[in-house]
């Protein structure tokens, strides 16, 4: 992230707003339940990173698209922490960010958030980008064999402390980066997939005991046609002996056991509540994934409009000999808005 991005994250990562456009997932009726594993209170991001970079001495200045602070995102799946108690998910995170701050330094982090408000909880952990010999370089942080080892990594030390955490495929394209909406949309269609398949061997579970339970209705209606005649001696009845046989045959089989028959329609039952829930679940977040679908075809088709505006504006430009006047206010402008945003933020700093 660079500069200009940052105080994005820290508004985020901090909650230091009471609502979110961007992200409907959020409680913030329970956000009085996240923490901050480093500082004890909010903080500026911008002022630390500065701090943490000017104690590098460098000699050239940093360049303003310089990348000058990482995120890792420490999170599983719903069902990694239904395993754990509340108790058990803060020491999950707290081992987890022993971790980080031993690969990429604890006097490079910045912040570490654990959000507990979300459906899923999860933990923030910002760091100023330095290589071990003093140098500010995301690059040589994050090349693809690095993050590969980094992962192996992080799932032999999550198993080493206790943690039933699978690892993820090694084989990713890292060159393609996920937003944290992103992130989630592709998180929430792993477990949808995972549920999807839960369901199938739970319906295939049912149809094996509805077959059962129609050959039961079938044995049963069966033992009501049974012929039974009263003996001319006592209280006693007789029957066929091939219904004696019958009879026998089918308590052997436990068709007659009342308690089997309950059970498989509590199953039953339970079956249709889960296939509601997932139905319902997969719906919300298969329109999410469409609303967003939509909404970067339009921003594409905007940045496309530009282009050809852009275009357009150049050629008259160029045509009329104007384009050295346009690009000396142009200039002018940015300097104006830097000054602009510099005593801004010069102000609140005061």
């Amino acid at each position: 992230m660079t500069s200009g991005t940052v105080k994005g994250i820290q508004i985020h990562d901090q909650r230091e707003k009471e609502f979110s456009h961007t992200n409907p997932d959020i409680d913030f009726s329970k956000s009085d339940l996240n923490e901050d594993l480093y500082n004890s209170k909010n903080i500026n991001y911008n002022h630390k990173i500065k701090n943490k970079i000017k104690e590098l001495n460098l000699t050239r200045a940093v360049r303003k698209d310089a990348i000058v602070m990482c995120q890792s995102l420490i999170t599983s799946d719903k069902s990694f922490f239904n395993k754990l108690s509340s108790q058990e998910q803060k020491q999950f995170f707290k081992d987890s960010f022993e971790f980080i701050k031993e690969i990429y330094g604890e006097k490079n982090i910045i912040s570490a958030n654990v959000h507990y408000d979300e459906k899923t909880p999860h933990m923030h952990i910002n760091f100023v980008p330095i290589t071990k010999d003093g140098r500010l370089c995301a690059k040589d942080l994050f090349k693809r064999v690095d993050l590969i080892k980094l992962h192996d990594n992080f799932s032999k030390h999550c198993k080493e402390h206790g943690y039933d955490l699978e690892r993820g495929e090694s084989k990713v394209d890292f060159k393609k980066h996920l937003s944290v909406e992103d992130f989630k949309i592709k998180t929430k269609q792993e477990e949808l997939k995972k549920s999807e398949v839960k369901f199938n061997k739970a319906y295939n579970r049912l149809n094996i005991k509805s077959k059962a339970l129609e050959n039961l209705t079938t044995n049963i209606s069966n033992l009501e046609q049974t012929s039974v005649k009263k003996s001319f001696i006592g209280s006693k009845i007789t029957l066929q002996e091939d219904d004696y046989n019958k009879i026998i045959n089918l308590a052997e089989k436990g068709v007659l056991n009342e308690n089997s028959l309950n059970n498989l329609k509590k199953v039953n039952i339970s079956l249709e509540r889960d296939n509601l829930s997932y139905h319902k679940e997969f719906t919300e977040y298969f329109n999410k994934y469409n609303k967003l679908k939509q909404k970067n075809k339009k921003l594409t088709a905007n940045v496309v409009d530009l282009i050809n505006e852009y275009k357009i504006m150049t050629n008259v430009l160029d045509k009329h000999n104007l384009m050295p006047e346009f690009k000396k206010e142009l200039k002018n402008e940015k300097e104006t808005e830097r000054i602009s945003r510099r005593n801004k933020r010069e102000s609140l700093e005061l």
